[in-house]
């Protein structure tokens, strides 16, 4: 590969073949220039976009931030792809670079973005969550800027909306019927017109997201090895029959379609996000 172009020490832009590539590796640009060849050994990651459009938004962004962010990106990139044995889309290294410079200047302003889908996420995407939390200590080992908890579940949501195997697979397509079907059930079960804009809604929609991944997943889901909390689930059943009448409707669904069982932990989310819903909606 031949160099095209050196951010710096650690950031090159090269050709392989006739194709632009942006590699990463600690020292690859160290007193190189531009034509001489690079030692594949030292490249540590290499992006390879199938797309113009990526390599004209790396470009707007390498312009207005520093290398250094698409470095602890990169770094973030490698470690997640290792712990959830999965491959990411070329976006996420730019998308992580902007996010992780953005975050870190909101907080020198003080300026703190709550992350309302923090608890979805800390409970139904764990794995993702905890890469989240050691995303915040590589950054803070680079910049000395320590993140809220609300940026690890930020990042957490790019893991997941950023993987390769699953569009690859067609599970998407799936995921996005099954969720279209669900939210056909609760307006027709409640007779009302969902509220696309309003944050309960959007809190439902991440949860089915969520929801659905785990119910068209051949893997066991963690919720099955979680004590079940019986007395929870006759205060929801009791204290809000008609989303509980609702989920019910959702579980016979999706148990004539996918031959699936909903867990009693499942019901009550369920439950809990409807009865929202439609708390909002008589407000």
């Amino acid at each position: 590969m031949q160099i095209k172009k050196i951010f710096n020490n650690n950031v090159l832009l090269a050709d392989r073949d006739g194709c632009e590539v942006v590699l990463i590796g600690k020292g690859i640009g160290f007193q190189k220039k531009q034509g001489e060849l690079v030692d594949d050994r030292n490249v540590d990651k290499l992006y390879m976009p199938t797309e113009k459009r990526w390599m004209s938004l790396f470009d707007d962004l390498i312009n207005d931030i520093s290398p250094i962010y698409f470095e602890v990106a990169s770094r973030i990139i490698k470690m997640a792809e290792k712990d959830l044995n999965t491959k990411f889309n070329a976006y996420l290294l730019i998308v992580l670079a902007d996010h992780i410079h953005f975050a870190i200047q909101r907080v020198q302003r003080k300026i703190i973005i709550r992350n309302e889908l923090l608890w979805e996420i800390q409970h139904f995407y764990k794995i993702e969550y905890r890469l989240g939390e050691q995303s915040l200590d590589l950054i803070y080992k680079q910049f000395f800027i320590r993140l809220p908890d609300d940026e690890a579940g930020f990042i957490a949501l790019k893991f997941v909306e950023n993987r390769i195997s699953q569009a690859k697979s067609g599970k998407g397509l799936e995921m996005t019927r099954l969720i279209g079907d669900i939210l056909t059930i609760v307006q027709y079960q409640l007779q009302i017109k969902l509220k696309e804009d309003s944050i309960s809604y959007q809190r439902f929609l991440v949860h089915l997201r969520f929801f659905v991944e785990r119910i068209t997943s051949n893997k066991k889901e963690d919720n099955q090895k979680e004590k079940v909390d019986d007395v929870l689930y006759q205060h929801i059943f009791r204290k809000y029959p008609q989303a509980f009448n609702c989920t019910q409707r959702i579980q016979e669904f999706l148990k004539r379609s996918l031959k699936k069982k909903i867990s009693i932990n499942e019901q009550v989310y369920l439950t809990i996000h409807i009865q929202r819903i439609i708390n909002e909606f008589y407000q």
